[in-house]
Parts: structure tokens; sequence; C-alpha cells
């Protein structure tokens, strides 16, 4: 039985360009094709501020940080925002000018030294070719729909792909409640105290 495979960065960029009725392109290594660059420049964009909102297929919530020799903790590359697990504990990301890198920043102490690791939330910006699929579609659709408004800004157009964005929205959130597990009567705190109560 042949399988499907995911949609790949390059049918992404062709979906965009179909957007705005150009043909599809074979690679994205091409040079003298604007739309194409452009079209991959709003792919990266959009991606990035999806992913900023962190889901359950780029979020770790305990992920470990360990100081190095001189008590800095670096923040990992791909990392779009990261905070400490514990809400007790007052973390922030800033450029340390000791080392040029990101770091740690301690708020209630005013440094960059720690002394033992931090658990951390960490949100990990993916490559689009390493995605869920079901984050591939929405992005590429909200990205085609910008890509559209920028370069032709038709508003016939728009709404057909603001459709569209909102099924892939639609989609994408659905997705993500039935990774996470969640339902109205585990979210809901005064729900599970009664229902721990009951005994059947």
């Amino acid at each position: 039985m042949a399988l499907l495979a995911p949609m790949s960065e390059l049918e992404a960029v062709n979906r965009m360009l179909k957007s705005i009725g150009q043909a599809p392109v074979n690679t994205l290594e091409v040079t003298g094709i604007g739309d194409v660059n452009k079209a991959r420049q709003d792919l990266e964009e959009t991606s990035r501020d999806v992913q900023t909102a962190g889901w359950s297929w780029n979020t770790d919530d305990a992920y470990p940080l360990s100081p190095d020799a001189n008590g800095y903790i670096l923040i990992p590359n791909g990392v779009l925002d990261v905070d400490a697990a514990d809400p007790t504990v007052n973390v922030a990301q800033r450029r340390n000018p000791q080392n040029g890198s990101m770091c740690l920043w301690d708020l209630d102490n005013r440094t960059f030294t720690f002394t033992s690791p931090v658990d951390c939330k960490i949100i990990w910006g993916i490559a689009f070719n390493d995605l869920p699929q079901i984050a591939r579609t929405y992005i590429s659709t909200a990205a085609a729909r910008r890509f559209q408004a920028r370069v032709v800004s038709s508003t016939v157009l728009d709404r057909y792909n603001e459709t569209d964005e909102e099924r892939a929205w639609f989609l994408l959130q659905r997705g993500e409640r039935r990774t996470r597990d969640t339902n109205v009567f585990r979210a809901n705190a005064g729900v599970r105290r009664f229902y721990s109560r009951r005994r059947f």
C-alpha cells in the first residue's frame, strides 16, 4: 500500500504561487524569480509567527537547562521562547555582554550566573519539513493569504483564501485538543472536583 507523504516546503511555496496565478517551480533553488523568494520569506515568517504561540508539537514543559563552567545558561539554537517551568522562578532571555550569547537572566537577583539547572518551558522553532502535517497545512494556507495580499492584493482572492485559512485553523486547533487530551471535564477545575467526590 502506497502512503501519502507530508506536504514539502516546495509544495507549500507552489501553493502560494498558485494563489496569485503563478506557475509552479520544480525547485526552490532558483534565481531571477522574485515571487519564489518572497513566497519563501512569507512562509518562514508565518511559520515563526504560528509556532511562537506554543503547541504540543513544539513545546517542552520541563526542559532542563544547565549552567556552563561560568555559571551562564546559554539559550539553545532554535528556541523561540523560554520561561521557567516553575512560576515562582523569574527568568528571561537576554544577550549576555560577557560572552555575546543569548543567556538566561535571573530577574530576581539580576544576574546571568546560576548555580543549578533550571527546568524551563521551551517553545522551539521547527523547520517546515519537520512539522506535523496539520501545522504545515495551516501555515501554508495562512502564508498564501498573506503572500497574495502583499503581491496582488485582490479582495476576491482574499475571501477565497480566508475560507481555506479558517478551515485549516479549525483543524489545527482540533488536532491540538486531541493531542493534549483536553475536554470540558478535565479542563474545568470545578467539574474535576465534583467528579472526584463521586463514588460509583
